[in-house]
């Protein structure tokens, strides 16, 4: 990859993994400019870009893609001081974990709250239409008509549905906020004193929906304000001090406890839809959902495993036990894959998480 810069990034100002990639590129330090847009430029298609935000080009004019790919590739390209994965493997390994369950899972409850409830939706959908505009010459007012049907379409293949989105909310997403408000506001960000790939997951996450969008960031005050101050940190770090990175092998009982909130509906499902195609989710409140996995799901699982058998030990063991974890991980090794080299080119054929048609 060429050192000269800057990145252009094509998405959205209030896209899930825009965001996440943007909030890394401004940690580390590398101009970049947003070029927005939602999906028709034929330019950024001609690279083989499948469509999931967001894309970028780089100095040398090439179109790569993929959240997780884009900010490996980079951090393989640009080593630097201010690198996003722990030195520590049992560090490293649980930032990956944590990554998944941002990428796969809380993106669900993301996307629910914004399109199932009305004042979330008529917020999010002018914002969503004022950026997309740019690239399309119509009025406004019908792209967003468009954009509102086209995701609301896409809902029940994500796993949110109007009988769900109360179960999504209450009984995955707040107690979330919550364990994610009480851990860094005590350690600042999730491995120590400066962020880590996981940290620009939720970031992704945060930024774009849950300190964002009305309804979202009433539940981020009433149950886990330190979520936003978070976001905040991380949205404007260019004068920011960043500290150490938590000491070999520390895992404090937080941070456990942000695991232990990746296997209450997270890892259960995903464990069993990645085996056998689906698997039906039974939230407390007597709603069942039954979600299907895709290509990219398993794809995403198989590289998680892989990173599992690659850093396995008994340490990391105890922690994933004392989550209640560990059979996620140690009983489905026959599962792992590869671990992707991050020197090449990030495109990925296939990168949505999930169906895109009916």
């Amino acid at each position: 990859m060429s050192a000269s810069l800057p990145l252009t990034v094509y998405g959205v100002n209030q896209s899930f993994f825009t965001r996440k990639v943007t909030g890394y590129l401004d940690y580390k330090q590398l101009p970049w400019r947003l070029r927005r847009g939602i999906g028709p430029a034929e330019d950024v298609r001609a690279g083989g870009w499948d469509g999931g935000l967001p894309a970028v080009i780089d100095a040398d004019g090439e179109v790569i893609w993929d959240s997780t790919s884009l900010i490996l590739h980079l951090e393989h390209h640009h080593p630097g001081a201010r690198t996003v994965l722990p030195p520590d493997p049992v560090h490293r390994f649980l930032a990956f974990v944590l990554e998944d369950f941002n990428d796969e899972w809380l993106y669900r409850p993301a996307v629910g709250s914004r399109w199932l409830l009305p004042e979330n939706t008529s917020h999010g959908s002018w914002d969503l239409a004022r950026d997309a505009a740019h690239e399309l010459p119509v009025p406004v007012a019908q792209i967003r008509q468009v954009l509102t049907g086209a995701m609301t379409a896409s809902l029940e293949r994500l796993g949110a549905t109007p009988e769900n989105i109360d179960s999504l909310i209450d009984e995955s997403l707040k107690p979330w906020l919550g364990a994610m408000s009480a851990h860094v506001g005590e350690h600042g960000y999730l491995f120590g004193g400066r962020p880590s790939l996981a940290d620009f997951a939720f970031y992704g996450g945060n930024a774009a929906h849950f300190v964002n969008d009305p309804l979202c960031w009433g539940w981020v005050d009433e149950v886990g304000p330190e979520v936003a101050e978070h976001t905040f940190r991380l949205t404007e770090p260019q004068d920011r001090e960043f500290g150490d990175w938590l000491r070999s092998s520390a895992v404090p009982d937080s941070l456990v406890e942000l695991l232990r909130q990746a296997g209450r509906h997270y890892l259960p499902w995903v464990s069993v839809a990645t085996a056998d195609g689906r698997s039906t989710i039974h939230w407390e409140s007597g709603v069942s959902t039954e979600i299907a996995a895709t290509n990219f799901l398993t794809e995403a699982r198989g590289v998680l495993l892989a990173r599992y058998v690659e850093a396995r030990s008994p340490e990391i063991d105890d922690v994933l036990d004392a989550a209640g974890i560990l059979t996620y991980f140690a009983d489905h090794v026959e599962q792992a894959t590869a671990i992707p080299d991050p020197a090449p080119l990030p495109r990925p054929a296939d990168n949505r998480p999930y169906p895109a048609g009916a």
